[in-house]
């Protein structure tokens, strides 16, 4: 379904492309990532977005259903992980890591399994 609300940037329509929920001390707090016309990309919390975006949100929700809830990347903490990466020989198991902070590893020294796989 797609979702057009105005970007917190600069009020041009903004595509919502991903609904997500991330973990806080108050239980799990909603999270778009939008794309606008003018070339902004943001990642951000629903109680953060103008009003409006808000209630549209807010409407869709319920006929969406549930919110997916996300793992961050351990290593950067801003990107959702989508990666097992574990040291090889070490005694650490397997860590979430995002694709951005994968590409920085040495290729040697650790084992990248993408979730599910």
């Amino acid at each position: 379904m797609l979702t057009v609300i105005s970007c917190p940037e600069c009020g041009v329509p903004a595509e919502v492309t991903e609904r997500f929920s991330l973990p806080s001390t108050d239980g799990p707090l909603p999270h778009v990532a939008l794309g606008c016309a003018a070339g902004h990309h943001l990642r951000m919390a629903v109680d953060r977005l103008p009003a409006g975006g808000q209630r549209q949100l807010a409407g869709q929700q319920h006929a969406r259903g549930k919110v997916r809830a996300v793992q961050l990347c351990i290593h950067c903490q801003q990107n959702p992980a989508g990666f097992w990466v574990s040291r090889r020989r070490g005694t650490v198991t397997r860590r979430p890591w995002c694709l951005t902070c994968c590409q920085e590893l040495g290729q040697g020294l650790c084992d990248v399994t993408p979730f599910g796989g």
